[in-house]
C-alpha cells in the first residue's frame, strides 16, 4: 500500500492452533479466494494458540463474509474477529529514512516533532524517523517529508485491539443529553 492512498480493506483477527502448517493453510484459503494480502502479522504461540492479523484489501462485504466462512471452516482456525476501524483501537508503525541536502536536517526534525515522531538516527545528509500512530497520521507524516528524497519506507501490520464495550453510567448520559 502506498502511503496517502487509503485502500478500502478489512482487518482480521484469527486465532489458530499452533501447529506447523496452520499459517500455510491459512495463507492456502487467502490465496485460493484471491485476496490481495495488504500485510500480514503472525504472533509467537501463547498456551497452542497463534494470532494472525491480516489486512486485505477488499471492499466488497459479502466477498470479505465469504472468506471468514472458509476461514471458520478450517480445522486450524479458533476463531476469526473483523476489527473495524469504530470498534477497535489502530496503530501503525513505520520508520522512514529521508535523504536532503546539508544543512537541512532542522527541518526534518521538526516536521518530525510535528507529528510526535522520534529521530532515530541522523546525520547531516539523511535521517531516520519512527513513528507508531494511527494510519491516516502515519501517512501524513510520510506526505511531510516527501519533500525530502525517501530512501527507506518500512511499515508494520497495523496493530489493533478490540475496545471494550463500556456502560453507560449515569454521568455520562447526563453528558450527551440522555441519548447514546
Amino acid at each position: 500500500m502506498r502511503p496517502g492512498s487509503h485502500r478500502a480493506g478489512a482487518v482480521l483477527r484469527l486465532d489458530v492452533l499452533a501447529t506447523p502448517l496452520a499459517v500455510a493453510r491459512v495463507a492456502s484459503i487467502l490465496a485460493h479466494r484471491q485476496f490481495d494480502v495488504v500485510t500480514m502479522d503472525i504472533a509467537a504461540p501463547v498456551d497452542g494458540v497463534r494470532r494472525i492479523t491480516i489486512e486485505v484489501d477488499t471492499a466488497d462485504d459479502i466477498r470479505l463474509q465469504q472468506l471468514v466462512k472458509f476461514l471458520n471452516r478450517s480445522s486450524d482456525v479458533v476463531k476469526v474477529i473483523r476489527l473495524s476501524d469504530d470498534m477497535s483501537h489502530n496503530r501503525r508503525g513505520a520508520f522512514v529514512t529521508v535523504a536532503f541536502p546539508e544543512g537541512r536536517l532542522a527541518e526534518a526534525v521538526a516536521i518530525a516533532r510535528a507529528f510526535s515522531a522520534e529521530i532515530v538516527e541522523a546525520d547531516r545528509t539523511r535521517c531516520t524517523v519512527f513513528t507508531a500512530a494511527e494510519p491516516a497520521r502515519v501517512d501524513d507524516l510520510v506526505k511531510a517529508l516527501s519533500g525530502f528524497t525517501i530512501r527507506e519506507l518500512v511499515m508494520a501490520a497495523p496493530l489493533r485491539i478490540p475496545r471494550p464495550l463500556r456502560k453507560h453510567t449515569a454521568e455520562d448520559r447526563g453528558r450527551t443529553g440522555g441519548q447514546r
